[in-house]
């Protein structure tokens, strides 16, 4: 099972739902009052960064 939704909510979506991490709502809320392009750049560098983050912390394979 994934934790990315078949259907990719919208981010009205995101932000109106109370089920959604605090964490998430901010982040989301502080990159629309940016750049879409700057914005989304960092946001997938931070998803890279988490992504090896996790893959050390469970010791899915090397990380170099």
């Amino acid at each position: 099972m994934s934790a990315v939704p078949e259907v990719m909510p919208t981010a009205q979506d995101i932000l109106a739902d109370e089920a959604a991490s605090l964490w998430l709502r901010s982040a989301l809320q502080a990159a629309l009052e940016r750049d879409p392009v700057d914005a989304l750049n960092d946001a997938l560098v931070l998803a890279a960064a988490l992504d090896a983050h996790l893959r050390i912390e469970l010791a899915l394979e090397d990380p170099s």
